[in-house]
């Protein structure tokens, strides 16, 4: 008995320690480029082929003002467009996901898992093929140049109407059938009894989507304009100059986390949870 405590010991050690040093593998990176924005352009590059500068400057408000003096493009903007169009196409996506998710999960109707598998047969389509047609689909709507053709095109993500149909499967049918007999419409079956009980499935589904629209880049490369940038487009006028400005590029990285630190720490408690209750069948 004691030997087998001693051996379940070491074993949770060495789980813990293995993922004590697989985060902070993956949290060095970002440490450098948040000490990197506090240092000048010279003090960066001249830690080429030393160990790098650890410990944070003094220079963040310069390296700012200088990126912000750029006249091609405005980052601040472009900070406010992403969380602007990532914001809206979250909860817009939250709210079509999740029903679709209910439907698929609690009615039967005429090709169901036909349609169901149509919707993740989609995933497979890389995003490259789908930037003409979309483009074509943009222009011939006037809607280039708008938030509208970012938001709209991945709106009902299937990935998430996936994780959401498995999540609502949980759902007991007798509590259903309970708040039907109650004179409750399909609608408030919705928003009444399935969303309450899904809280943390919708605060991972979340997580989800503010990071998938954050990152998004070759589609806004293409249908926006400058006057509608997002993140990861500005940064690439950053670095697609003759001369590189790492300073300005790595206080433009710095700002690119900070939001999905936010969101992440804001609903990290939820985030867990929620992605295992979409693992469980009633």
């Amino acid at each position: 008995m004691h030997q087998e405590t001693k051996t379940e010991a070491l074993w949770r050690f060495g789980s813990y320690g293995f993922l004590v040093a697989a985060a902070l593998f993956m949290l060095v990176p970002i440490y450098w480029i948040v000490v990197a924005s506090t240092l000048p352009q010279s003090a960066i590059l001249s830690s080429s082929g030393t160990l790098p500068q650890l410990v944070p400057g003094g220079h963040f408000v310069e390296n700012f003002q200088a990126l912000q003096s750029r006249q091609y493009v405005s980052f601040m903007n472009s900070v406010w467009n992403s969380i602007f169009i990532a914001v809206v196409y979250t909860l817009l996506a939250l709210f079509l996901c999740s029903m679709a998710g209910f439907a698929f999960a609690k009615y039967d109707f005429r090709f169901k898992e036909a349609i169901f598998t149509g919707i993740l047969a989609t995933l497979v389509i890389p995003i490259n093929l789908l930037v003409i047609p979309l483009f074509l689909v943009m222009s011939t709507a006037d809607m280039t140049n708008t938030y509208a053709a970012i938001i709209l095109p991945w709106a009902a993500y299937p990935v998430g109407i996936f994780f959401m149909r498995q999540s609502m499967q949980a759902i007991p049918d007798a509590l259903l059938e309970s708040a039907r007999m109650d004179g409750a419409s399909e609608f408030q079956l919705y928003y009444r009894v399935a969303l309450p009980s899904m809280k943390s499935s919708m605060a991972a589904l979340a997580v989800i989507l503010f990071l998938f629209q954050w990152n998004m880049f070759l589609w806004p490369l293409v249908v926006l304009g400058e006057d509608k940038f997002t993140i990861p487009v500005a940064i690439t006028k950053i670095m697609g100059q003759q001369v590189i400005a790492f300073d300005q590029l790595m206080v433009a990285s710095a700002i690119a986390i900070l939001p999905m630190f936010v969101v992440f720490l804001a609903l990290q408690k939820y985030f867990v949870r929620g992605i295992l209750s979409g693992a469980v069948k009633e």
